[in-house]
């Protein structure tokens, strides 16, 4: 006996299913971010509203909130908080190696990691999916984002993490230029 739906009796099949199964054998060339939502059971079903789609994800160990507009000129929008800027009590050196990994991002082409009035750094990335907007062309559009900001985020979070371990002075260096821990 087969887990699997029986679509060939269309009484059988589930009406998510059918929906999904018409969407598809209605000629799409492509199926589309954006045209299935997955429903409070866990189902899937066909997409009703148009408006923007929100998903979260964790990646590096921050927790990523993405927001994408499906309009004709889509974009992806990424955002993460990675913490605070190290105290200069605590580690002057942390304190400034993290300002230098922060100005670092400025020249990223998508995305960089800002620092707010009370110290708090977050991750702020956009870009535009090539189209049509199939989940492989939005998964390899957050997958570039992601892979340009790692280097920073793991610089950012040895010198978090070194911080706040008691009494260990930060002694990481880092180049603006390369991203890179030790290039320097």
């Amino acid at each position: 006996m087969s887990d699997e739906p029986n679509t060939s009796d269309p009484s059988a099949v589930s009406s998510g299913l059918r929906d999904i199964l018409a969407l598809v054998a209605g000629g799409r060339s492509s199926i589309q971010a954006g045209d299935f939502v997955l429903d409070e059971d866990g189902r899937l079903r066909v997409r009703e509203d148009a408006g923007p789609i929100h998903f979260c994800f964790s990646y590096r160990g921050a927790d990523f909130d993405a927001l994408m507009d499906t309009a004709p000129e889509a974009s992806i929008s990424l955002s993460a908080e990675l913490g605070k800027v190290p105290y200069s009590m605590e580690t002057g050196d942390g304190r400034r190696l993290t300002r230098r990994i922060v100005e670092a991002t400025a020249d990223l082409p998508g995305g960089r990691i800002d620092v707010s009035a009370s110290q708090d750094m977050s991750i702020v990335a956009t870009a535009r999916p090539p189209h049509p907007l199939t989940p492989a062309s939005v998964m390899a559009t957050i997958t570039a984002l992601l892979l340009d900001l790692r280097p920073y985020i793991d610089l950012l979070r040895g010198v978090i993490e070194t911080a706040n371990s008691a009494g260990t002075p930060v002694s990481a260096t880092a180049s603006p230029g390369s991203g890179l821990p030790g290039a320097g």
